[in-house]
């Protein structure tokens, strides 16, 4: 399973990536409704991985699936939102 947070953590940290980019390209009331999420997404990920280090995170292949596909949703700025807001509670199971 180790392998499966390494996955999870590289999904993470690639759908923060494309969510920023597609932040950029958003309207000033999508990003002023989407930059908590944003915000909370980066400091979440820094905490995964300082979890990761510590050990003793089990993440499921479901679990990997769903980052996996958040990262896809993060480049429509109209779902961008829903997608950061889903992705914190994924990440939220694990720190």
């Amino acid at each position: 399973m180790t392998e499966n947070i390494d996955t999870l953590i590289s999904a993470a940290e690639q759908a923060y990536q494309q969510a920023l980019v597609t932040y950029q390209s958003a309207s000033i009331d999508q990003k002023i409704a989407t930059k908590p999420k944003l915000d909370q997404a980066a400091e979440l990920i820094v905490t995964l991985r300082t979890k990761q280090l510590q050990g003793a995170i089990t993440v499921s292949d479901q679990d990997v699936a769903a980052m996996q596909d958040l990262r896809n949703k993060v480049n429509d700025a109209a779902t961008l939102q829903t997608a950061l807001s889903s992705m914190v509670a994924l990440i939220l199971k694990f720190v």
